[in-house]
């Protein structure tokens, strides 16, 4: 196993020279007056704050397509999965042609992925998946080093605990940068290729930050949701749809008495 060094790699280094791209939620409730409005917007939330690893069907009218045959993976490029730990096993590594790995999770949560051969790369970026947690001083070495392997003719699997926030980001940050697409094409390219990631809110953060360094500009923004009474990415807007549309008539029923 050829484990790398996190810490010798420079954390500070930034693109230099980029061309414009091609043309962060720990949800909190609003305490609700009325029992039953308040327990379906909880129940919403609840939904969207812990989506399955593994959807079937359709996730907010979105088709599943482009997956690996095997359950639980997700292909983003021809040499680019993403996962949950748990789909992260030897013989789908094998199948998949797998020659770099990247935990994106602590030692207190999951233990060293097993790899599927004695030379296969491994990484991993000891982060939590909370609004205080630091993604963005990986954003650069990360994309580096998958795009390494992928010149190199390797396959890369990236994944955390769910496949949904940290490893998404991650993927996120690779695609801004090497294929020079905005953070909103990014998000969209993958949420079509794996429905149920949603970075929280404050990755998202940082990704928009990452966008604005890359290229001097920002594709996504903030926008109030009032159901939740905080500020969200208006990349999530179609998720909150539905909560908002509760709250509104949460209000106007408590208006008319």
């Amino acid at each position: 196993m050829k484990e790398i060094n996190i810490n010798s790699v420079n954390h500070a280094e930034l693109v230099s020279g980029c061309q414009p791209p091609v043309p962060a939620a720990d949800g909190v409730t609003k305490v609700m007056e009325d029992g039953k409005a308040g327990n379906q917007i909880q129940a919403l939330l609840e939904r969207n704050e812990n989506p399955p690893e593994v959807l079937a069907g359709t996730t907010l009218h979105r088709p599943m397509r482009n997956f690996s045959p095997i359950s639980g993976i997700s292909k983003l490029l021809k040499n680019l999965y993403l996962c949950g730990g748990s789909a992260a096993s030897v013989a789908m590594m094998q199948q998949l042609g797998v020659t770099f790995v990247i935990n994106a999770t602590t030692v207190t949560e999951l233990t060293d992925t097993p790899l599927p051969a004695e030379d296969t790369r491994y990484l991993r970026i000891p982060v939590k998946d909370n609004r205080e947690a630091n993604l963005e001083r990986y954003f650069h070495e990360v994309a580096d080093m998958i795009e390494e392997e992928s010149k190199a003719g390797g396959v890369v699997l990236v994944h955390c605990v769910a496949g949904i926030s940290r490893s998404a980001s991650l993927c996120l940050a690779y695609l801004m940068k090497y294929h020079r697409m905005s953070l909103k094409d990014a998000y969209n390219h993958i949420k079509d290729k794996r429905p149920q990631i949603r970075p929280n809110v404050s990755f998202v953060k940082q990704l928009m930050d990452f966008e604005q360094k890359l290229y001097g500009t920002r594709t996504v923004t903030m926008v109030y949701c009032h159901a939740l009474d905080q500020e969200l990415p208006d990349i999530y807007e179609p998720e909150f749809r539905t909560m908002e549309l509760l709250y509104q008539k949460f209000r106007r029923n408590i208006a008319r008495r």
